[in-house]
């Protein structure tokens, strides 16, 4: 009997075994299907606001000090005063292993909030002679920012380059993810950066999410949005305003997937 026994136990135990390695290359074989993809994960992305204004901020606590001192206290906001609260949100109830693309390094303040989840690596663009994130590394070299940001498990890669140079199969690799934060010059008329970016995204046929900081900043801004908002029929998008519980100065999506459902309640 003891024998019995024994023996239902080990094939009980090579059955979990065999189940737990299914299990794996299932996720696996999941994983390797997005990898290339503009496809966001699952059958809907939920801008929840109620959700997003009750987040827990202890992973924005945990990257603040990867920012500037300044904006510790920016990243940490309430949703509707800065975007972070909602970038934290997306990266929390949604990454994946496919990196988040930041069109605007800056202070790194988006990256670390997008990146928040320790798990979804974040790819940052800034122009060739652009240094600002060094701002952020508060006095450190930028091999020892690095240093205390995977202590965390966090994973950031710069970039430094002008995208509107790269040719569309270099730009595919760079946006070949299914979100893309867009915030860079906020003059879309006088320096059209961001009108001509968002042209390439239609040409290289993005089918991803695209958000758009500072879309009521100022007039030019304001203007563009209207544009983006009119062009959204005959580009195959549809456009959300989420400034409510994004940033005061504006925050707007961009769903070229039509997976985005705006939960206001």
């Amino acid at each position: 009997m003891k024998m019995l026994h024994y023996w239902g136990m080990v094939k009980q135990r090579r059955r979990s075994q065999e189940i737990a390695l299914m299990e794996t290359k299932k996720k696996k074989e999941e994983s390797e299907d997005l990898d290339g993809s503009f496809d966001p994960p699952g059958t809907k992305i939920i801008i929840d606001y109620a959700k997003i204004r009750s987040m827990d901020k202890s992973p924005l606590e945990r990257v603040k000090n990867l920012t500037t001192e300044e904006y510790e206290l920016y990243l940490l906001a309430d949703a509707g005063i800065e975007h972070y609260a909602f970038l934290n949100y997306l990266s929390a109830t949604y990454g994946d292993h496919r990196h988040f693309t930041d069109i605007g390094t800056r202070v790194v303040a988006s990256s670390v909030a997008v990146g928040s989840n320790l798990k979804s690596p974040v790819w940052t663009f800034d122009l060739p002679t652009s240094y600002e994130r060094q701002q952020a590394f508060r006095g450190d070299t930028e091999e020892e920012w690095q240093t205390k940001a995977h202590d965390i498990g966090l994973n950031v890669t710069f970039h430094n380059l002008d995208l509107m140079k790269a040719s569309n199969e270099e730009l595919k690799k760079y946006l070949d993810t299914w979100f893309v934060l867009l915030d860079t010059f906020h003059q879309p008329d006088t320096v059209p950066f961001e009108r001509e970016f968002f042209q390439r995204m239609l040409d290289i046929g993005f089918k991803g999410i695209l958000c758009l900081d500072d879309i009521h900043l100022n007039h030019e801004m304001k203007k563009w949005w209207n544009e983006v908002q009119d062009g959204a029929e005959g580009g195959g998008y549809r456009t959300y305003d989420i400034t409510e519980i994004g940033h005061y100065s504006g925050t707007g999506l961009v769903d070229f997937s039509g997976k985005v459902t705006v939960n206001k309640s």
